[in-house]
């Protein structure tokens, strides 16, 4: 290494070091069941050896050698893992190497992640609009998190960019309920779908689990799974979005500019109904079938609304077909998000699957391309998700379906998602640290947690493992990255409510967007860790709404990760 190469990794390295404060000896802070892998990341160190010690008295119950260790481009740091796997005792620990040691964690048998669990999923009540947030379903660890009600959105006004000649620019709408779309107080239905489609797809995937969760909401207790009656609640507003005199579907619900740092009651700016667009309607239509066939079975408790909410699909995918390129911008006096997208082919595909999973009708087969390639879905690219449903529903789709083919094309997906972990040196299965990285994580841990589920192959639980481990602290960062959680988790969120409410400590279990080398600069590119390596690029800071902002779309595939290890992971 040259003088300047050195000079260069010595002032990175420093800076990293004395900005983040952090370990060397990275673990899953939460713990790992006795069973399952157990593997730790070691950072810079060049050792032979690690111990694991009982946190209680510091004793030595297991050691063994370290892997050698290699480069990870993604941080700048020569890496090393601790396997420590065949250590099944239940306890509190740390590993030791030298000097250094891990943070605290727990080997268990059964609750390791059962309080994240529900925290995850309940961070979308904490999130409901037109609702007052009560402590009695609101205290976490003797915080309470209570608030008045926000956004009654009883009172809308249309958009001229969504007017139509039955529906006047400045008339009145209601679109009540839904949830707050991430740090800030508008609802978008592209991010809606995405993140109702993947905690319906939790649900159907675990729904031994989520049957009988607990989540202690206001509807707990009548008869319906608590992961559905929370995810009524948005579906309620996104049914709301629909525009019944011509069957389009508005493409959000926002002021015309983010509300200030205040909290939801003293938010006072005027709502709209903003835009129409091919891909709100095809999110809305594939949202809504999934709806009718997830809620059918609970007529009693919501009469009337599977029925509904079918018929309400059908109508905005036909006017998909009517308007199959009508793209979304921001009107000229509107400064709030986007979720602008302008190839619709995985949107047709996804709300084609849905209402073909639905109604088992074969004009809907007949508009899926099968053969097409599949990727890590998002908000943007969801035909995988699609897909995913049709693998998990197979084997109830009717005998002309290709079902060879639907597993064949399901298969590539595990494999190329397992691809990213397996060819990491970092054991992370993650393409890219862009905006929402630990989303994508998340993401990619529940589909190689549903690959084990569906092939009981282990090296996909062993994949999905090391995501929940890394999101959970398994990171050069040394962060848990679920608010609340684990021993070192982010204080300072991009999100209203947390800054605005008084309370020190941020809302319960969100996951922060996460490290992004794309925008390093909205605290001043000096500010982060690393302006060099990606998986470094990471600021604990309200003003970094690049890395530490909050969205739901971020926290369904957690609550789906979360939901499948726990039902299906050795505990012993």
């Amino acid at each position: 290494m040259n003088f300047f190469k050195l000079t260069l990794f010595i002032a990175v390295s420093l800076s990293f070091y004395c900005a983040s404060a952090v370990n060397f000896i990275h673990v899953n802070q939460l713990g790992y069941y006795a069973g399952s892998k157990k593997i730790a990341l070691v950072s810079e160190m060049d050792a032979e050896s690690f111990s694991v010690r009982l946190a209680s008295t510091n004793q030595v119950v297991f050691s063994d050698r370290l892997a050698e260790p290699h480069m990870w481009t993604m941080s700048g740091e020569n890496l090393q893992f601790a396997d420590f796997s065949s250590f099944k005792t239940p306890g509190r620990y740390y590993l030791q190497i030298g000097t250094e040691r891990s943070n605290t964690f727990s080997i268990g048998d059964t609750a390791v992640y059962d309080t994240l669990a529900v925290w995850a999923a309940k961070a979308f009540y904490l999130w409901r609009a037109s609702c007052p947030i009560e402590s009695q379903f609101a205290v976490f660890k003797g915080t309470d998190y209570s608030r008045e009600l926000g956004h009654p959105d009883t009172v809308v006004y249309v958009h001229r960019s969504a007017a139509n000649d039955k529906r006047h620019a400045e008339s009145e709408v209601s679109a009540s309920k839904g949830w707050y779309d991430s740090g800030d107080y508008n609802k978008y239905v592209v991010n809606a779908a995405f993140t109702a489609g993947f905690l319906g797809l939790a649900y159907e995937t675990s729904q031994r689990y989520f049957s009988n969760l607990d989540l202690n909401i206001p509807e707990s207790g009548n008869g319906v799974p608590d992961l559905l009656n929370e995810l009524k609640w948005e579906l309620d507003w996104i049914l709301s979005m629909f525009d019944d005199t011509d069957g389009g579907v508005y493409f959000k619900l926002s002021s015309l500019r983010f509300a200030k740092m205040v909290m939801p009651h003293q938010d006072n700016m005027d709502r709209y109904m903003i835009g129409k667009s091919t891909s709100s309607a095809l999110g809305f239509a594939a949202t809504m079938a999934m709806a009718s066939r997830l809620y059918s079975r609970y007529e009693e408790q919501f009469p009337g609304f599977s029925e509904k909410a079918l018929a309400c699909a059908r109508r905005a995918y036909q006017w998909a077909l009517t308007f199959p390129n009508r793209k979304f911008d921001n009107p000229d006096d509107v400064f709030t998000g986007t979720y602008s997208d302008e190839d619709f082919s995985d949107d047709f595909f996804y709300a084609a699957a849905q209402l073909f999973i639905t109604t088992h009708e074969q004009q809907y087969y007949d508009k899926l391309k099968l053969v097409q390639s599949y990727d890590s879905p998002t908000w943007y690219n969801v035909n995988s998700l699609g897909l995913l449903e049709l693998a998990v529903n197979l084997d109830d789709l009717p005998s002309f379906t290709n079902k060879a083919q639907i597993r064949q094309k399901v298969q590539a997906l595990f494999d190329n998602i397992y691809k990213l972990y397996y060819y990491s040196a970092g054991q992370l299965p993650l393409k890219k640290f862009e905006w929402g990285s630990n989303g994508n994580v998340a993401v990619n841990g529940a589909i190689l947690a549903l690959a084990f589920k569906m092939t009981k192959n282990e090296r996909y639980l062993t994949a999905s493992q090391a995501a929940l481990d890394y999101l959970l602290g398994r990171n050069s960062l040394d962060y848990c990255f679920v608010t609340r959680f684990g021993v070192r988790y982010p204080k300072k969120i991009h999100d209203r409510r947390s800054q605005s409410d008084g309370i020190r400590l941020p809302l319960p279990g969100y996951l922060v967007g996460g490290p992004n080398l794309d925008q390093p600069t909205d605290c001043g590119q000096s500010n982060y860790p690393s302006f060099i390596y990606p998986a470094r690029a990471y600021l604990d800071d309200i003003c970094s709404f690049s890395t530490n902002e909050i969205a739901i779309n971020w926290n369904a595939p957690l609550v789906m990760l979360l939901g499948l290890l726990i039902d299906q992971s050795p505990k012993n």
